[in-house]
């Protein structure tokens, strides 16, 4: 699967189908500007949407007054005190659109509904043994119907669509995981939902949806890694994503304690026998990744992710920055989109399609 700038998936297309979300599907360019311009900068105000696109004050008020109709934008309580007229800041309106998000790992599925900043509003893990191709489609088809299901019909009919993401590498078996990549999970799944499904690697995915909703949201260059029972890492420069290879810990029983980590993610903390040592051992691949790195580009922000819950991926963080020391050209930042990031990566593949601009923008 091709790494695309800003995590697009593989193709757009607007959906043929009637549902409730296509009369809000097909933005034109400014509207889509405008939106990834909210997305990033929450609460700008007309003017400074003008200054950082560029566009008019004119098609500025025409563009909020079209995505306000559509309930894509909401805009607060106008600002008063500074000298001319009051300014009311703009935001993306949350409610104003959903997905839902799968992401299908060696022995799990996890599947989120989104709603339009990224937050997850409902979630869930399914577990199988193996990942073998008609499990994973059973189990994949199940979450939607049972996403879609759960959600109230005001959200339903708001869905943007489908996005799933994979693993480069699905496990042992040769013969299932070029099955499972091979499967058309855009025709199964778009049969069972009626929606548009969006495909893309997991961890592309996720490193575009942190540019989007998290701690990368007004970075054009960092290193993006996220730590399964590989560190996989991600470069982005100049807000353009570059897949790296897997960096496999050198730790025998890393896949058992990613299945107990697995359990765990909603939990406000992890406990085990080797859980200290495994912790030494991830922030010591890392820092090794990203001292690598740095004989090729410089990037100032390292972003750490991983499916573990945040007290983990917290003491990961701390043990990276100690290792790297004071003096390290590079922070350590801790990803935002918590344990189910990779599921919310998924999630955020319709949003960009359907609402935003084919690169990063800053209002700075």
């Amino acid at each position: 699967m091709p790494d695309m700038r800003f995590a697009p998936p593989p193709s757009v297309r607007i959906a043929e189908r009637s549902t409730g979300m296509n009369q809000v599907l097909a933005r034109s360019y400014n509207e889509r500007l405008i939106m990834s311009l909210l997305l990033q900068n929450p609460g700008l105000s007309r003017m400074q949407l003008g200054e950082a696109s560029g566009l008019s004050a004119q098609t500025i008020s025409v563009i909020v007054r079209a995505l306000e109709k559509d309930n894509l934008v909401l805009k607060g309580e106008a600002v008063r005190g500074r000298i001319g007229p009051p300014t009311t800041p703009i935001s993306l309106n949350p409610e104003g659109a959903f997905s839902i998000g799968i992401n299908i790992g060696h022995r799990y599925l996890d599947v989120v509904m989104s709603d339009f900043v990224g937050n997850p509003i409902s979630r869930r893990a399914f577990f199988y043994d193996e990942a073998r191709l008609d499990d994973v489609r059973r189990t994949a088809r199940e979450a939607v119907e049972t996403a879609m299901a759960e959600a109230p019909k005001a959200r339903r009919d708001r869905l943007a669509g489908i996005g799933l993401s994979l693993p480069a590498d699905m496990g042992p078996s040769i013969g299932e995981a070029r099955a499972i990549l091979d499967f058309d999970f855009e025709a199964e799944l778009s049969r069972a939902s009626g929606l548009d499904v969006f495909i893309q690697n997991d961890v592309t995915a996720a490193a575009s949806a942190e540019c989007m909703f998290g701690a990368a949201r007004n970075l054009n260059d960092y290193l993006y890694c996220v730590v399964t029972p590989h560190i996989v890492p991600r470069l982005v420069l100049g807000g353009r994503i570059y897949a790296g290879h897997d960096q496999a810990f050198s730790l025998d029983s890393e896949a058992a304690m990613m299945d107990h980590f697995l359990a765990l993610r909603d939990g406000p903390e992890a406990s085990g026998d080797n859980i200290d040592g495994w912790i030494g051992t991830v922030a010591g691949e890392l820092h090794a990744l990203i001292t690598s790195l740095g004989r090729f580009a410089r990037v100032k922000t390292a972003i750490i992710a991983g499916l573990l819950p945040d007290a983990v991926l917290a003491d990961i963080v701390s043990r990276l920055s100690e290792i790297s020391g004071a003096d390290s050209e590079t922070a350590i930042e801790r990803s935002r989109l918590g344990p189910w990031g990779l599921a919310i990566g998924a999630a955020a593949l319709p949003f960009h399609s359907r609402f935003m601009n084919d690169s990063p923008v800053s209002a700075g």
